[in-house]
Order: C-alpha cells, then sequence, then structure tokens
C-alpha cells in the first residue's frame, strides 16, 4: 500500500479531470518488485478530497505514474489528521540512506 503526498510528487502538481487523478511520484528504493501497487492519496488544501489509486513503477528506478479516483471530499480538520498519521515504508534504513 502507498501513501501518495504531496512530497512525492515529481516535477508537477496533481492533474485532476472530474473524479479521476494522476501524478508522477517517487519512490523510496529501486527494487524491481512491485510494478503495480494499490495506494491512496490524501489532499491537505482544499477541497480536502481523498483518493484511491493504482501506482505503476517502473523497475530499478525511483518513478512510479499514479492513476487514482477521487472517493470522498473530507472536512479540514478530518484531511488534516489523516495526513498526520504519515505512512509505514517498507524498505530498511540502509535503502533510505541510499535514496
Amino acid at each position: 500500500m502507498v501513501w501518495i503526498t504531496k512530497e512525492d510528487q515529481i516535477g508537477y502538481r496533481m492533474k485532476s479531470n472530474g473524479l479521476i487523478y494522476g501524478t508522477t511520484v517517487k519512490y523510496p528504493h529501486r527494487k524491481p518488485l512491485p510494478v503495480l501497487e494499490k495506494g491512496w492519496t490524501h489532499e491537505i488544501e482544499e477541497p480536502f478530497r481523498r483518493g484511491s489509486c493504482l501506482v505503476f513503477r517502473l523497475p530499478f528506478t525511483h518513478t512510479g505514474f499514479v492513476l487514482g479516483k477521487w472517493i470522498e471530499t473530507q472536512d479540514e480538520d478530518v484531511a488534516l489528521a489523516s495526513a498526520i498519521w504519515g505512512r509505514e515504508l517498507d524498505v530498511t534504513v540502509e535503502e533510505l540512506m541510499e535514496w
């Protein structure tokens, strides 16, 4: 499971077209797998939407491509609390130091 944050995005902001959105992200590792992962997105600016997405990774690179669907709009306090919870990374300390 991948949590997409503003800091993960590479080069450009998230693009939305109605309920569908897309962006690129930077992974903290360059492992060959997984190539496809399920992820979640929380906006920390209005309209505070939450989305479900698929992340397609290029093996042996840090680059991932995100395609998702907005599923709900949250109140500001709920959205910010969700952002503060953070995320778990499935990487070792050595991999983070390499990144």
